[in-house]
């Protein structure tokens, strides 16, 4: 009898420390950097990560504000569960800061409980990846500041006050966003922000769906537009040289606003335009190639040449 009992308290001492050890693992392994080690804080595994080190950071809500300022890869194992989250009430808060180079951070979901002039992601920096996050309730989801050789995709953008804004910021790909419901523009690319691709986003149910301002040589194309507030699109403030076809404009209450004479085709391509046949209600498509034969006017003498008969898919 003595036996058994001694024998039983062993089993139960054995249980408890590897019950121990593994409250201890789980709470230490929260943010593990690739074979250097587990951390409790993100902003502390990236102070202690290398250049091309790969930050893995497990589901659960990290009430942190993080500066990337090494090229590493910070990712998210749970896309639906990984919160980086900020409380606080200070101003110009930015929940993400990447000043690096060639960083990628992916599966985050960024929530800013509407911070005054807060940013989600900052980007500070080139050649960065940006990748499949959620970013809410912050004045700006995502915004390149100086920065180049960006790409931007996959990410949800929503309830912010802007959703993606572009200060001199050239040669970015912003691809396959959904990025709607901010307060006043979705996607806001001014002060010389050239050269960048906007492609295959959904822009929807915010004030001003896609706004070029004093920036030039953008292509704007294959995009669902919709249910903007004010404007769809919307070229303003000596915008040069723009191209934008292949995308559809639906139920927005202007559809585009251009004084600027943008490129509204290319490759015998324009966009669709869901008040056509208000328009032209007599217009035809006389050789059955999906083309109206009459063009579409945006303002003044900026005309789409080839507006397309039936919405673009993506």
């Amino acid at each position: 009898m003595e036996k058994n009992t001694h024998l039983i308290w062993i089993i139960l001492m054995v249980v408890f420390i590897v019950w121990l050890n593994g409250c201890t693992e789980q709470e230490l392994g929260d943010i593990v950097i690739e074979g250097k080690g587990s951390f409790t804080s993100i902003q502390g595994a990236i102070d202690s990560a290398s250049k091309g080190d790969k930050i893995l950071v497990n589901s659960g809500t990290y009430y942190e504000t993080l500066v990337i300022s090494k090229s590493v890869s910070l990712m998210a194992l749970d896309e639906n569960n990984t919160i980086i989250e900020y409380k606080g009430n200070e101003s110009n808060i930015v929940i993400i800061s990447v000043k690096a180079d060639d960083c990628f951070v992916s599966g985050f979901k960024i929530i800013g409980n509407n911070v005054s002039l807060g940013f989600g992601i900052e980007i500070f920096s080139s050649n960065n990846e940006i990748v499949n996050n959620t970013i809410l309730g912050t004045r700006f989801g995502i915004y390149l500041s100086k920065s180049e050789n960006n790409s931007i995709s996959n990410n949800m953008i929503f309830n912010n006050d802007n959703g993606l804004g572009m200060f001199s910021s050239s040669n970015n790909n912003i691809i396959s966003n959904r990025i709607e419901t901010n307060k006043e523009n979705g996607i806001h690319a001014h002060t010389q922000s050239n050269n960048n691709v906007f492609s295959e986003n959904i822009v929807s149910s915010n004030e001003l769906g896609i706004r070029i301002m004093s920036s030039n040589q953008n292509q704007v194309f294959r995009n669902t537009i919709k249910n903007n507030m004010k404007k769809g699109i919307y070229i303003c403030c000596d915008a040069k040289d723009n191209v934008l076809f292949k995308n559809s404009l639906i139920n927005n209450t202007v559809n585009a606003d251009d004084q600027y004479n943008s490129l509204w085709h290319s490759t015998g391509f324009g966009n669709y335009w869901d008040d056509y046949k208000e328009k032209y209600p007599y217009a035809k498509d006389q050789n059955n190639d999906g083309i109206w034969d009459e063009p579409y006017t945006i303002y003044g003498e900026t005309k789409d040449l080839y507006p397309l008969i039936n919405p673009i898919e993506i």
